[in-house]
């Protein structure tokens, strides 16, 4: 049986007259310390920890690494033992643990041999990375700043729904607050208190005592329906993962159209986080609020039927830190071989957007209703002041006259009287 299952990784993603013709592969960095502790937290100290908080550590890199050989067979007919920069593009996010994780899957992926090794006391070659700064990163962050999805997030979490799923843990919320020192108001809040016993727990250190009432049963639900907040709504969702999604499906969309054989791209990497997992997974409707573990995958994969002739996407994920084969998800209303023609169909809305127009469209609707109340508040000034003015020079006026006595004109009803006719009259 042990030998049956080693064949089975040890195998290219091959099976009979089926095939991967093109793959994109979304994975969760390995093993971390916690980014940030709570303030009551009696392991806040860095110096306890391997390496500061947030960075990769070495079961991290390990873990990778093993990835990264599976990779390597899972693939190997889409992937030339030798580098070609022509067959696999990866991308990370901005962030240190990403970026590591990525460098060490790929020295599983490409250890160097023959004349790629450069120094044979170092079975290792580099192998490019591209990354967008944070702020500048709609695709694979989702932290470039859009107006549109604020105003939709914060216009869910004031919505009715939402507070009555968070009033559930309402008691637990006041338990935390007054135990980690930070105040508790939402799903998130929760998780992330949640991760960083987690991560304490794994790293052996010892829970505080107020932590056994909560810690994890009461905690793992909220925690992992957090994860569901950020793609709760359709338009969330589509400004969310919508850039991810389309850079997916237009990838696709390519390597079906594409003749086989010759220098092309035939794997695509994204290396990223638990949150960009989780949406992906969600807005498509297939997050089965499980928590995704450390390196837990995610793959697109065009797979070619040769009995057919014809191809199906199949969407699979790896839920676990061990190396397992994926589960094959079943996309909703098409099954688990999905053809492209109708995955773009059913996700229509999701990838059909225009990202920056849409986000913009928020400012220029908020900029609308500015110059509009701007425009009647100022309208009603200038008539309030104008009238004051009226009103004002009007009392001046009579005062002036009833001060210096001045009194009506008589007019001779036969003629126009003139300057000298005007007579003044003496109380």
């Amino acid at each position: 049986m042990l030998l049956s299952t080693l064949l089975v990784f040890a195998l290219p993603f091959v099976l009979g007259e089926e095939y991967v013709k093109f793959a994109v592969v979304i994975y969760r960095h390995g093993d971390r310390t916690i980014v940030q502790p709570y303030p009551t937290d009696p392991w806040r100290n860095e110096s306890l920890w391997p390496v500061k908080f947030g960075e990769l550590t070495n079961i991290g890199k390990k873990q990778h690494y093993e990835l990264g050989k599976w990779l390597r067979k899972r693939y190997s007919h889409l992937l030339s033992e030798k580098y070609n920069p022509s067959e696999i593009y990866i991308r990370s996010t901005d962030v240190d643990r990403t970026l590591m994780s990525a460098q060490a899957n790929l020295a599983g992926m490409y250890p160097p041999k023959g004349d790629s090794v450069w120094d044979t006391d170092l079975l290792w070659q580099p192998i490019p990375i591209h990354t967008v700064p944070e702020k500048d990163d709609e695709v694979l962050a989702m932290k470039k700043h859009c107006p549109a999805y604020k105003k939709a997030l914060d216009d869910y979490m004031h919505s009715k729904e939402y507070k009555e799923k968070l009033s559930k843990y309402q008691d637990l919320m006041d338990y935390l607050t007054a135990y980690t020192g930070t105040k508790v108001r939402d799903l998130i809040n929760i998780e992330y208190i949640y991760n960083t016993l987690y991560i304490e727990e794994l790293y052996n250190f010892t829970l505080p005592n107020w932590t056994h009432t909560v810690y994890p049963d009461k905690m793992l639900e909220p925690a992992a329906d957090s994860f569901r907040v950020s793609t709760a709504t359709p338009t969330l969702a589509r400004l969310k993962v919508g850039p991810l999604l389309k850079q997916i499906t237009d990838y696709l969309v390519a390597a079906s159209d594409r003749p086989e054989g010759g220098d092309q791209l035939n794997v695509v990497v994204y290396s990223a986080h638990d949150d960009t997992i989780a949406c992906v997974l969600n807005a498509l409707g297939l997050y089965n609020d499980a928590l995704p573990p450390y390196t837990a995958t995610v793959f697109f994969e065009l797979v070619h039927d040769s009995t057919t002739n014809s191809e199906f996407v199949q969407i699979s994920y790896r839920n676990s830190t061990d190396i397992v084969e994926p589960l094959t998800l079943h996309v909703p209303y098409c099954g688990a071989r999905c053809p492209l023609p109708r995955l773009l169909q059913l996700y229509h809305d999701l990838i059909s957007g225009h990202w920056q127009k849409d986000c913009d469209a928020q400012i220029l609707k908020t900029g609308s209703h500015f110059f509009g109340m701007a425009f009647f508040l100022g309208l009603g000034i200038i008539v309030l002041v104008y009238t004051a003015h009226k009103v004002y020079f009007a009392q001046v006026a009579k005062r002036f006259r009833l001060a210096n006595q001045y009194v009506g004109v008589k007019q001779d009803s036969k003629q126009t009287p003139g300057p000298a006719e005007v007579t003044e009259q003496t109380a």
